[in-house]
């Protein structure tokens, strides 16, 4: 399990990300709001009679819950853990599209996941929140432009490491796809992996229509900081070497060095976790 932290992939075009903020904010808010699933959740099955009767139902509303849906939260971990992938990736999403742009990403990948978990997926009856169809998308347009940025992860709740962009994304999609082919143990643990998938690949698409002309797909890890998020960057384990900006093979004494540090990282988790902790 990979808990993502922080990102060293500063912004360019905007000051601040302001839509970025707002969403964040918004969905926090409505969670202590606590408006009905129910009424503002998506309902597969509801959006199957807009298309097969749609006298049967009220068209309109179906369709906002398309929308709605993202903002809403089932649980406080659901919450936390969507708004802190959405903290450190959205905003370069933002400053790759300006803010507009970006708001307009973020609904339109939103309604590709529910579309995606509504055509495919295997409870239609069961109501879907929160906005990992959308995040899903952020995503994918990271994974487009800044594969090679680095990002600050807790593996397995225990251990800080630095990995690529690309290894944290791939790892999530990985999983998804695994887990939309294999059938739910647990009916009461659904989760929408489908609308992720839907996120994600209309994340990719959108990302190319909606980008600022003058930002590059694929951008090399020289554009990222040498040494990231500062002073505290030179404590971790960090995975992404300078091997990937172009600037020859890593020297043996920091291979070492590398080597040391991840096993001194290793024993202290072990001390602490197993001896103290469990």
């Amino acid at each position: 399990m990979l808990l993502v932290l922080g990102d060293s992939n500063p912004t360019h075009h905007i000051r601040r990300p302001w839509v970025n903020w707002g969403l964040i904010a918004f969905c926090i808010v409505l969670f202590f709001v606590n408006p009905s699933y129910r009424d503002y959740g998506l309902t597969p099955a509801e959006l199957h009679l807009v298309a097969l009767a749609p006298a049967q139902v009220d068209v309109g509303s179906v369709l906002f819950t398309l929308v709605s849906y993202n903002f809403l939260h089932a649980s406080l971990l659901h919450l936390g853990g969507n708004m802190l992938v959405l903290w450190v990736f959205g905003d370069n999403i933002e400053d790759a599209m300006g803010h507009l742009r970006y708001l307009l990403f973020f609904v339109l990948a939103g309604v590709a996941g529910g579309l995606a978990e509504a055509l495919l997926g295997a409870s239609p009856g069961v109501p879907v929140v929160g906005a990992s169809g959308a995040i899903a998308g952020v995503m994918g347009a990271y994974l487009l432009l800044h594969p090679r940025a680095r990002v600050l992860v807790l593996l397995a709740f225990r251990l800080p490491i630095v990995i690529p962009a690309s290894l944290f994304v791939g790892l999530h999609v990985g999983f998804d796809l695994l887990a939309v082919l294999l059938p739910a143990d647990d009916p009461e643990m659904l989760v929408a992996f489908w609308a992720h998938l839907g996120g994600f690949t209309a994340g990719l698409g959108l990302l190319v229509l909606l980008k600022c002309p003058d930002v590059p797909l694929f951008q090399p890890a020289s554009r990222y900081p040498d040494q990231p998020f500062g002073r505290w960057g030179r404590y971790m384990i960090d995975l992404g070497h300078a091997r990937d900006a172009g600037v020859g093979p890593v020297p043996m004494t920091r291979r070492v060095a590398f080597a040391v540090k991840s096993l001194s990282y290793l024993l202290i988790i072990w001390v602490l976790v197993e001896m103290f902790l469990v």
